[in-house]
């Protein structure tokens, strides 16, 4: 079973995705994919040199907050080499129950193999407060970060199942998991 988790930003996916991960799920991380790429991918590197003179992300990204055509340009060049990792990961993690931590819901390489996609929410006061928090940075720069992703209903729309996260801890994940296994991935082998 591959299993999709995606949502905005700070909305608990990297948490839910680490208490699949517990119940021995192989996890596929897509931002740490990116960062690995962006450091060993001479084909991604070139082209984001050939666009953005820089491979430095914090420089990438302050282009990006504020330009949505910027934004699509590094999606359009990113999703392909992640998409493709994807592609080998699925393959090489058959046998297993697998997890995607996605950001960006893309149609290749990610909805077109899920067979559930769950959608992590929050509300924008707790998304804000998480940003802030792991970034140390101010509420208009956390609401830029927002900005620049899909909106809500976006992610809503391709959900299968939807988690609030809002007031959410490590053992609500791990009972969510839990509950997860024993009804939906019981029912589908049986």
């Amino acid at each position: 079973m591959i299993i999709g988790i995606t949502g905005q930003t700070a909305t608990g996916k990297t948490s839910l995705t680490k208490a699949f991960a517990q119940r021995g799920y192989a996890v596929f991380d897509a931002d740490e994919t990116y960062k690995h790429l962006l450091d060993t991918s001479v084909c991604m590197q070139k082209e984001l040199l050939n666009e953005f003179n820089t491979l430095d992300r914090k420089v990438i990204l302050s282009r990006v907050i504020d330009d949505k055509e910027s934004l699509e340009r590094l999606n359009a060049i990113t999703h392909k080499y992640v998409a493709e990792k994807i592609y080998e990961f699925v393959e090489e993690n058959s046998e297993k129950n697998i997890v995607l931590d996605v950001p960006v819901p893309v149609e290749k390489g990610f909805i077109d193999i899920t067979d559930i996609i769950i959608v992590t929410v929050a509300s924008k006061k707790v998304q804000l407060s998480r940003l802030m928090q792991r970034y140390g940075i101010n509420e208009e720069q956390a609401c830029k970060r927002i900005k620049m992703q899909k909106g809500r209903e976006d992610y809503l729309s391709i959900g299968d199942i939807i988690l609030n996260t809002d007031k959410t801890d490590k053992s609500d994940l791990m009972t969510f998991t839990d509950s997860f296994e024993n009804t939906y991935i019981k029912v589908n082998k049986d």
